[in-house]
């Protein structure tokens, strides 16, 4: 029934069997390129000894999409407002602004979030930090800027950088996004801003800081980022994974664990 078939003719069943035929064998050579783009790209990463967080939301394990709720015990198997049947994943990308279950929360009151007792879009106090799950965070400034750095977790697994890439001032950042990278030795950490704005200072890194932001817009979007009591929480759940991906390093494995044991 192919066209070099002897005595094929263009009629309409053969024309029907060709377009099904062809639509077929585009999808397996598509499917078949993405899968080998995927292996490469993870191939790269594990020679390189990469620890990458702005991958797509898609691409995190069920185990790294917890809610924000499940980490205070605010959603329990079967809650309507959970993002799940199980009440535990997120379902909308960490966008709390859009998820009806955080709204659902919100509006009962209940809980014992602080991210539900108090607004979430509300500017934190002076100081205040929020937490990225990409191991960075954010802290409010009085003239309306924000410091962004790298988690406590982060800095005492890897250990002081040999390197520290930064974007310069007057760089657009936008929040989830690729925006720093971390190097020591063959390890190498990329990590995404917790934030949308302007770049108008960098740091030196003192105390795990990176750089300064001015925030899009009068009030930020700050909805996705977790508060000091969630952060510890989903940092301990965290810690397993980081000390898998720094690998072999024994001296910085004791260090991750005297972390988590508060030493």
């Amino acid at each position: 029934m192919l066209p070099t078939a002897y005595e094929f003719h263009w009629d309409q069943g053969h024309i029907f069997f060709l377009g099904i035929f062809y639509s077929v064998l585009t999808v397996v050579a598509a499917t078949l390129g993405y899968a080998a783009l995927r292996a490469l790209r993870d191939l790269r990463r594990r020679r390189a000894g990469d620890i990458a967080w702005h991958e797509s939301f898609a691409d995190l394990a069920a185990e790294r999409r917890h809610c924000r709720h499940e980490f205070a015990g605010d959603l329990a198997s079967g809650d309507p407002a959970s993002c799940d049947p199980a009440g535990k994943v997120c379902g909308h990308e960490f966008a709390c602004d859009s998820c009806p279950g955080h709204a659902a929360l919100a509006a009962a009151g209940g809980g014992s979030d602080t991210s539900v007792r108090r607004p979430a879009a509300a500017r934190p106090g002076i100081g205040e930090r929020l937490f990225h799950r990409g191991h960075t965070w954010v802290e409010s400034r009085a003239d309306g800027t924000f410091d962004v750095g790298v988690d406590d977790l982060l800095q005492r697994c890897l250990g002081r950088p040999d390197r520290v890439t930064v974007p310069g001032v007057g760089t657009r950042v936008q929040a989830g996004a690729a925006v720093a990278e971390l190097q020591r030795g063959r390890v190498r950490a990329r990590l995404a801003s917790p934030l949308t704005g302007t770049v108008v200072a960098t740091a030196d890194y003192d105390g795990g800081r990176l750089f300064r932001v001015q925030p899009l817009g009068a009030v930020p979007r700050l909805e996705q980022l977790l508060r000091a009591e969630e952060a510890r929480i989903w940092m301990l759940r965290e810690f397993e994974l980081l000390q898998t991906r720094l690998g072999g390093a024994e001296r910085r494995t004791r260090t991750c664990r005297r972390w988590r044991d508060g030493r």
